[in-house]
């Protein structure tokens, strides 16, 4: 990661797509080697899980909109967005603990 004085115009990062990744990073320019998928095929445990994954991805779709704001309101503060925590309350239960 590079600290930068200032953020490029917008042509200037767009022409660097794919290769330069610019973002603000706590209020300070940054650019950095653009993110690469790790090499290599997946372990048969990651493989398995990915149906379930996408099925829940898919059902954020057919959520009611109460419901679909009930999990954002419910995300705020965690640095998920609602439909991350959708996600993660399908595949591994909303609370990972049980409540004593």
């Amino acid at each position: 990661m590079a600290k930068l004085a200032v953020m490029p115009q917008q042509g200037i990062i767009d022409g660097f797509k794919g290769t330069v990744d610019f973002y603000v990073y706590m209020g300070i320019p940054v650019a950095r080697s653009w993110p690469r998928p790790p090499s290599g095929s997946r372990s048969p445990a990651v493989q398995a899980q990915w149906p379930a994954f996408a099925y829940a991805a898919k059902e954020w779709l057919n959520l009611s909109a109460f419901v679909q704001r009930a999990y954002e309101k419910l995300a705020t503060g965690s640095g998920l967005t609602g439909r991350d925590m959708q996600v993660r309350a399908y595949l591994t239960g909303l609370y990972r603990y049980p409540i004593p």
